[in-house]
């Protein structure tokens, strides 16, 4: 009965800490766990039951405050984080547009409009373009406005879906 019970204690912890992952980074599962012995296996547990945990590297959280005509700011992917997750959220009076380009190799891995009063999300899952380790630049083309808003970039190591 203990050992059924200790099982049933075991699946709990495991799932609550895939709601968690969801909706945090993964090191946010970690640090709840700290000092308990079975955090080490939570990964682990996870993957047995069919979810695979985000790890998230890299995170650009950057205000559009409309001050600046076409803002630009740097971001960085880390060898391992090729899956990119762009969410826009442009809170303007007039549409804007974002370009993400890789410094080096001067290859662009988004470039997508945003709407005024619209939000868009997009992925790319390291294909079409590839997405290659290394500094980008993320730059704001607001055209006749001053772009106004909020410009989120997340790596993972595995397949947003």
């Amino acid at each position: 009965m203990k050992k059924n019970f200790s099982k049933l204690v075991a699946s709990a912890t495991i799932l609550s800490t895939a709601l968690l992952i969801s909706v945090a980074p993964a090191s946010a599962a970690t640090t709840l766990f700290a000092g308990d012995s079975s955090a080490v296996s939570v990964n682990a547990g996870l993957k047995s039951i069919g979810i695979t945990p985000y790890a998230i590297k890299d995170t650009l959280t950057w205000d559009l405050t409309g001050n600046v005509v076409d803002p630009s700011t740097t971001y960085s992917v880390t060898v391992g984080y090729p899956n990119i997750k762009l969410y826009a959220k442009n809170t303007g009076s007039k549409d804007f547009r974002i370009e993400v380009k890789h410094d080096a190799k001067n290859k662009v891995i988004f470039d997508k409009t945003v709407e005024a009063g619209k939000s868009v999300e997009v992925i790319n899952n390291d294909s079409s373009p590839t997405v290659p380790s290394g500094n980008y630049t993320v730059t704001i083309y607001g055209g006749s406005g001053l772009p106004k808003g909020q410009v989120v970039l997340k790596s993972s190591d595995t397949k947003w879906q």
